[in-house]
């Protein structure tokens, strides 16, 4: 299947069974030697089936928010004096030690804009830091690890910004790319997908999702053989079982509240086949203390989460089967399903065509 599911946020204390895909963040992870270690002992203790170093963009972008003093010195610790610090030569380094399957490039993620004008001023400032970051990397890259992976995050909000992006990648070897997810809708994932696949990239991974409708796009890209490989990642496993004990269906990854003010009929039973579900009832998980309940949702979490992409790349192999699966599990009251679907539908009969046709048709 070339279709993969990366689990973020992972750590000794919640980790939900072992042989997954790890997603780590070098800030949280790797920012001193002590950290690095523990990072290795993390990967042997799950036995990570596969690795992928982040670039660190999604730090940068939360400091940037902040207001916290961003620097670029490779000569400095990620964390230094209460600034952050990342550069490519610390993040390639990094990864040549740690030794992922794949790393994504440092990039200065994109802000949330209000207006056109103000998104592509911003696009405009950091272009250029975005373009000379994967050149660098894809420098360092091959001088220091080059039978890692490498991926370069494509921070750009339209399309016309993706080509021009793509254009300053031109004649840089990596193996693919990344889309940082932040409210991208369904329609303009199916339009960068296209434009992706049109461009000729063998590689995508998409960052921050991994929601019902996003994972059946992905997974009828991956299942047409548009792409070598598509790989996504999302704490939302974690963070839905920590934060508000959610129980995610292992039907469409819809989430709700188990415990234990949750009122719960007799007759609602528990129909998860995941391997943490076997015989636990509903009230059995309410019932549960508040520890070890998240630590059971988390794990259950990640599983149905991975048994989803699987059951919805077994059921692409056309469009019309695709949507029937996603809408008989109960998910056709979810716009965002619809929205998928129909897009898909023009992607499919327009992807031979120039990519205007079909935003036109999209839009």
């Amino acid at each position: 299947m070339n279709l993969e599911i990366f689990h973020a946020a992972v750590d000794f204390r919640n980790y939900p069974f072992k042989n997954l895909n790890l997603l780590i963040n070098p800030v949280d992870h790797a920012a001193t030697p002590a950290c690095i270690e523990k990072a290795k002992r993390l990967f042997e203790v799950t036995r990570a089936r596969n690795l992928m170093l982040d670039s660190g963009g999604h730090s940068l972008f939360g400091a940037e928010a902040s207001g916290k003093e961003i620097i670029i010195d490779s000569s400095l610790e990620i964390k230094s004096d209460g600034k952050l610090n990342l550069s490519p030569s610390q993040l390639i380094k990094l990864a040549g030690s740690i030794q992922p399957n794949v790393v994504v490039a440092l990039d200065w993620p994109l802000k949330e804009t209000k207006t056109e004008e103000e998104e592509e001023k911003e696009f405009r400032k950091k272009l250029p830091i975005n373009l000379e970051l994967a050149k660098e990397s894809v420098k360092l890259r091959n001088e220091i690890c080059p039978e890692i992976d490498l991926l370069i995050p494509i921070q750009a909000k339209t399309l016309e910004q993706v080509d021009e992006f793509m254009q300053g990648l031109s004649g840089l070897k990596f193996s693919g790319v990344s889309l940082p997810f932040r409210n991208m809708s369904a329609q303009m994932m199916v339009l960068f997908l296209t434009r992706l696949y049109q461009h000729g990239i063998e590689y995508v991974h998409i960052l921050g999702t991994t929601c019902f409708a996003y994972t059946a796009i992905a997974a009828y890209f991956a299942r047409q053989g548009r792409f070598e490989l598509i790989s996504m990642d999302s704490t939302s496993w974690k963070t839905s079982a920590n934060r508000s004990s959610g129980f995610m269906s292992p039907h469409n990854l819809l989430s709700c509240k188990i415990s234990e003010q949750t009122r719960i009929p007799d007759s609602l039973r528990n129909d998860c086949r995941c391997q943490f579900c076997k015989k636990m009832t509903f009230k059995q998980v309410a019932a549960e203390m508040f520890t070890p309940r998240s630590l059971f949702l988390a794990c259950h979490n990640a599983c149905v989460t991975e048994n989803v992409a699987k059951d919805l790349y077994k059921n692409a192999k056309s469009l019309t089967q695709l949507e029937h699966y996603m809408l008989h599990k109960k998910s056709s009251g979810d716009p965002k399903v619809k929205k998928a679907i129909d897009a898909l539908y023009l992607a499919e009969a327009l992807k031979d065509e120039n990519i205007n046709v079909l935003k036109t048709a999209i839009e």
